[in-house]
């Protein structure tokens, strides 16, 4: 149960599991359950969500973590502003 259909009913919150593979099937029930609709026209169903979670696709732990000798900060990207100046920038 690698793929979740969450939507809201009148009745209450539903969900429906997905296994990796089923992908498509999955898109396509949630597509469904936005488009259902009742016999006044309304829709039945409200904030039809999917999440994830692929195994393929998630990274090792600490993949993203940057080496010991990283320094790069976004403050810092265009340098310390001068005294008295705008700061600058890459533009």
């Amino acid at each position: 149960m690698s793929i979740v259909v969450y939507w809201l009913t009148p009745d209450g919150p539903q969900v429906e599991a997905f296994a990796d593979a089923q992908l498509m099937a999955a898109l396509a029930f949630a597509e469904a359950r936005r488009k259902e609709r009742d016999p006044q026209g309304q829709p039945c169903n409200r904030h039809v969500v999917i999440n994830t979670e692929l195994g393929d696709s998630v990274g090792q732990a600490g993949v993203s973590d940057a080496p010991p000798d990283y320094s790069w900060t976004k403050s810092h990207r265009g340098g310390p502003p001068e005294s008295g100046n705008p700061p600058k920038t890459l533009a």
